[in-house]
């Protein structure tokens, strides 16, 4: 019951600086652009004639076009199950990073509150250890954070499915994934504030993980480049370094890749760097912890 109390006081404590607020009103304002702006008519599963905010849309072979030049030209025959999965993979690659983006920013002051002067005193004064504190903090920042991930891609889904009559449920597992990236990524972030105690450090090196992740897996694909470095001292350890940052970071290109397999049902999910990336995360939750624990306040 403690460690809900300090879940739900976590809870309070984002609607309190309005973080909450604002991440679950642009979710929402997104949603009702889909939901008002995009208009169907779809017969025998073919979108008959689309539109965007009054603009007509037409697709063929070269890709899809919004505008006035775009009337009269057809769908190409495009099915309404292809218009479901095009919007979803944009949706994917453009606004999951940016779901994860605000995610972060929602979150990260969680630990350096915690543990600014007075405040660390009062929530240690409860009878509540200090492990039990660090994990229902994290579990708090993590529940907000998917629940707006996954409020986001089920309406979509459902918007969707009520302007096409087809529904994805891949989409919204792909919203689980994301909000298993978000878990791991929000322990390492964890781990950094207890660390620094700063909210605007945890930030930065959270960015930075997240692109880290993304540079490091480009040499891990191919296993040649170490053949440009002529020193064996300098191979070994470029090649070394390469693949601890690799496996110790939250593989944030497989997550991606992960995503799009579900959303078109293509079943390759990279489950060894998903569940790579969670014992990462785990790891470096546990390293919190730890800390936290034995550091006397």
């Amino acid at each position: 019951m403690r460690f809900v109390a300090i879940l739900l006081d976590t809870g309070r404590e984002l609607l309190y600086r309005r973080t909450l607020v604002v991440y679950f009103g642009i979710v929402t304002l997104v949603l009702l652009f889909f939901a008002l702006a995009l208009r169907t008519d779809v017969a025998d599963g073919v979108i008959a004639s689309l539109s965007v905010a009054g603009m007509q849309g037409s697709a063929s072979q070269h890709g899809f076009r919004l505008g006035d030049d775009a009337a009269g030209t057809g769908m190409g025959g495009l099915t309404a199950e292809g218009l479901v999965r095009y919007v979803q993979l944009g949706a994917a690659l453009f606004l999951f990073p940016l779901a994860i983006l605000m995610s972060v920013f929602a979150t990260a002051s969680l630990v350096p509150r915690m543990l600014e002067k007075g405040a660390i005193d009062l929530l240690l004064s409860r009878p509540v250890t200090g492990t039990a504190l660090l994990l229902a903090r994290y579990a708090g920042g993590l529940l907000t954070a998917s629940l707006n991930i996954l409020y986001f891609t089920f309406g979509l889904a459902a918007i969707l499915a009520l302007k096409t009559g087809v529904w994805n449920g891949g989409f919204v597992l792909s919203g689980l994934l994301m909000s298993l990236f978000f878990a791991c990524l929000l322990a390492f972030m964890v781990l950094i504030g207890v660390l620094s105690g700063s909210t605007s450090v945890s930030i930065m090196l959270a960015a930075a993980l997240f692109f880290a992740s993304l540079v490091v897996r480009l040499p891990h694909a191919n296993r040649d480049w170490p053949l440009l470095i002529t020193s064996r001292a300098a191979r070994f350890l470029a090649q070394a370094t390469v693949e601890t940052l690799y496996h110790a970071l939250p593989q944030s290109y497989d997550f991606v890749r992960s995503a799009v397999a579900l959303i078109r049902h293509e079943g390759d999910v990279a489950w060894g760097a998903l569940l790579g990336s969670a014992a990462s995360g785990a790891a470096a939750l546990a390293a919190a912890v730890v800390y936290f624990s034995r550091k006397d306040y």
